[in-house]
C-alpha cells in the first residue's frame, strides 16, 4: 500500500503516540524549493508534531529563501520573466493560523506601492526581497514550537550508515533522520573553459561584468542568446547608464559611453526568444482553454505509453489554431504545425531574427493581429500544467522523448521569453549597432580569434544533469546513491521527491530532476505537488524512528 494512501487521522494519532525524540531535518540549500519545503512542514504539522522536529538550513547565502538566483543585492535592471499576478509564494487553501494569503502584489503595495499592479515584470531582486520575508514569516512559525538553526555554509558531503545520514560541511559532522536536498541552479558557475579558452560566465554580474573586466568601448563575444544572456547585455548597457526613450516604433536607446562598442552575441541556431503578451492585448474568451485542458487530462490512464507528437502535440497544435480562429483567423492545425517546423529547422541571422523579435514585440503590445508563433506559446503556457502532470515520471514512451526534449528546448523560445519592454530594448540595442550576431559556423565557434574582441563571455547555463564536478549531486550519483534516469541524466525521483529504497529518508527537489520532473525553473507552487506528498513521508518517517 501507497504511504500516501494510508488515513491521515490514523497517522496523526499514532504519532501523538508514539513520538519521544526529536525528529532530525536537513534542508540542504535554501532557495524557493527549500523554503517551500518549510513552510509546507510549518502548514501540515500539528503543534505536538512540530515539537518533535529538529530541522537544520545549510544556506550559504545571506538571504534564504532568495538564494543565489533572488539575491536582493542584485541590480534591478535584471527583471523577471513572470508578471506579478502569477507571483505568490503562500498557499491559499490551508488554515489561515500557519497560511498567510499575501500574495506578492499584497506584499508589493506595502514596500513598492508603486509596483503592486498585475502584468508589471519586477526586478528579481525586489523578489528576493519577497522570499527572504516569505522565509522570517515561517522561520519565527517554526520556532515557536519546532528546534531549528541555519547554518550559514555548504552541505560538502553526505552518506548514510544503518541508523542516518550523515552531513560534513567542512568542520563538523551531524546526524540526520531524513535530508531534502534543494540545490537549485548549479548552472550559475564562476567559468567555463571551452578548448583551453576561457570564457567566465556572466554572473554574478556585478563582478563578471564590472568596469574592471569590461572596460568602456570593449569588443565583447557573448555565448548565448537566452533569457541569461539578455540580462547580461542590459547590464552592459542600462546597467551602464544608457537610456531608453521613445520612439516611434521600438524604443531609442541613448548611449551612456560607458558601455561596450559592440556585442556580438553568437547562437548555435540563432533564433530569438519572442516577447512575453501584455495586457494591452484583447483577452480571450473565458474557458476558451478548458476542453483542451480536458482532452489532455483524459490521456492520464495512458501514462507511461504515451507519444507525445501524435497524444500531446496535437493537442498543442489544435488550440493554437483554435485560438487564431477565435481571433478571426481561419488557419488550420496544419498551418500552425507546418510554420513550427519551419521556424525550428531554420538557421536565423540577424535580419530574420529582428524581424520575429519585432513581430513578436508589436504583438505582444497589442498594435498587431495574434499570429502563428503567439498562438503557439499562449496554447502551450496555458496548457502547461496538463502537459507537465503527463510527462513527468515516465509518461512518455523512450521514442517520444527526442522530440519532446527538441519541442521543448523551442517552446522556451517561443513561450517563456522575456517581458516585451525587454524585447524593445534588445531592438533598441540592435538598430544603434551595439548588439548584433556573430556569425561563424558552429564548429568554429570555439576557435575565434581571440584578437578580434577584447572580452569574451559565456552567458550559457549548465544543463540541469551537469552537475558541480565536486558538488554533493555529483558524488551521490558517483556513489550510487540516487540513480539518474536514462534519456535525461535527471535525477529520479518518486511522487514526494524520494530517491528511492536504497536511499530510503534522501529526498530531491528541483532542477536535478528535470527531465524526470517537467518545468522545474518556476515560482509555481501549483504546478508540482511532490513537496506537499514529501511532508505525509515526514510523518511515516517520524513516526517510524520514534
Amino acid at each position: 500500500m501507497s504511504l500516501l494512501c494510508t488515513d491521515r487521522a490514523t497517522v496523526d494519532h499514532i504519532s501523538s503516540q508514539m513520538i519521544r525524540r526529536p525528529f532530525r531535518i536537513a534542508v540542504v540549500g535554501c532557495g524557493p524549493r527549500g523554503l517551500q519545503c518549510l513552510e509546507a512542514l510549518s502548514r501540515h504539522f500539528t503543534v505536538s508534531q512540530l515539537n518533535s522536529l529538529h530541522i537544520t538550513i545549510y544556506e550559504p547565502t545571506d538571504t534564504p529563501g532568495a538564494g543565489r538566483v533572488y539575491d536582493p543585492m542584485q541590480s534591478h535592471i535584471l527583471k523577471m520573466n513572470l508578471a506579478t499576478q502569477y507571483l505568490d509564494f503562500w498557499c491559499k487553501d490551508s488554515d489561515e493560523r500557519t497560511c498567510r494569503t499575501e500574495s506578492m502584489i499584497g506584499w508589493l503595495s506595502q514596500h513598492y506601492p508603486d509596483l503592486a499592479m498585475s502584468d508589471l515584470y519586477v526586478p528579481r531582486a525586489i523578489v528576493g526581497e519577497y522570499l527572504y520575508d516569505c522565509f522570517k514569516t515561517v522561520w519565527q512559525h517554526l520556532k515557536q514550537h519546532a528546534s531549528v538553526q541555519w547554518k550559514q555554509k555548504t552541505a560538502q558531503d553526505l552518506c548514510q550508515d544503518s541508523q542516518s545520514w550523515i552531513i560534513d560541511d567542512g568542520l563538523s559532522l551531524e546526524r540526520f533522520d531524513h535530508v531534502v536536498v534543494t540545490t537549485g541552479h548549479e548552472g550559475i558557475r564562476a567559468s567555463r573553459i571551452s578548448n583551453s579558452v576561457c570564457e567566465p560566465f556572466v554572473f554574478p554580474v556585478e563582478t563578471q561584468l564590472s568596469r574592471d573586466r569590461v572596460k568602456p568601448k570593449a569588443k565583447v563575444f557573448l555565448r548565448g542568446f537566452g533569457l541569461t544572456a539578455i540580462d547580461a547585455i542590459l547590464m552592459l548597457t542600462e546597467g551602464r547608464g544608457g537610456r531608453f526613450v521613445e520612439g516611434p516604433h521600438v524604443p531609442i536607446y541613448v548611449k551612456s559611453l560607458e558601455e561596450p562598442s559592440r556585442i556580438e552575441i553568437y547562437s548555435r541556431s540563432g533564433r530569438p526568444m519572442l516577447a512575453k503578451p501584455t495586457a494591452k492585448m484583447k483577452p480571450i474568451r473565458l474557458n476558451f482553454w478548458q476542453p483542451y485542458k480536458s482532452e489532455l487530462s483524459r490521456k492520464l490512464p495512458e501514462h507511461g505509453q504515451l507519444r507525445f507528437q501524435q497524444d500531446i502535440w496535437s493537442v498543442v497544435v489544435e488550440a493554437a489554431a483554435g485560438l487564431l480562429k477565435e481571433s478571426g483567423q481561419g488557419l488550420t492545425a496544419e498551418q500552425v504545425h507546418v510554420w513550427y517546423e519551419s521556424w525550428s529547422r531554420c538557421e536565423t541571422n540577424f535580419a530574420t531574427a529582428r524581424r520575429a523579435m519585432l513581430q513578436s514585440y508589436n504583438v505582444a503590445n497589442g498594435s498587431r493581429s495574434k499570429d502563428i508563433p503567439f498562438a503557439l506559446g499562449e496554447a502551450w503556457r496555458k496548457l502547461y500544467p496538463e502537459i507537465v502532470a503527463l510527462i513527468s515520471h515516465g509518461g512518455l514512451t523512450i521514442e517520444s522523448w527526442h522530440y519532446f526534449q527538441t519541442t521543448q528546448r523551442e517552446m522556451e523560445r517561443i513561450a517563456f521569453g522575456p517581458p516585451a519592454v525587454n524585447v524593445g530594448k534588445l531592438l533598441a540595442l540592435m538598430h544603434s549597432g551595439i548588439v548584433r550576431y556573430c556569425n561563424v559556423p558552429l564548429q568554429n565557434s570555439l576557435r575565434i580569434e581571440c584578437d578580434l574582441y577584447d572580452v569574451r563571455l559565456n552567458a550559457v547555463l549548465a544543463a540541469p544533469h551537469e552537475f558541480q564536478s565536486r558538488g554533493l549531486l555529483s558524488k551521490l550519483i558517483a556513489a550510487g546513491v540516487v540513480q539518474t534516469e536514462k534519456q535525461t541524466g535527471a535525477i529520479r525521483v518518486d511522487r514526494a521527491g524520494g530517491v528511492g529504497p536504497v536511499a530510503c529518508g534522501l529526498s530531491v527537489f528541483g532542477r536535478a530532476t528535470e527531465g524526470w520532473v517537467v518545468g522545474n525553473d518556476t515560482l509555481s507552487r501549483t504546478l508540482h505537488q511532490q513537496i506537499e506528498n514529501w511532508t505525509e513521508t515526514i510523518t511515516f518517517e517520524l513516526v517510524k524512528k520514534a
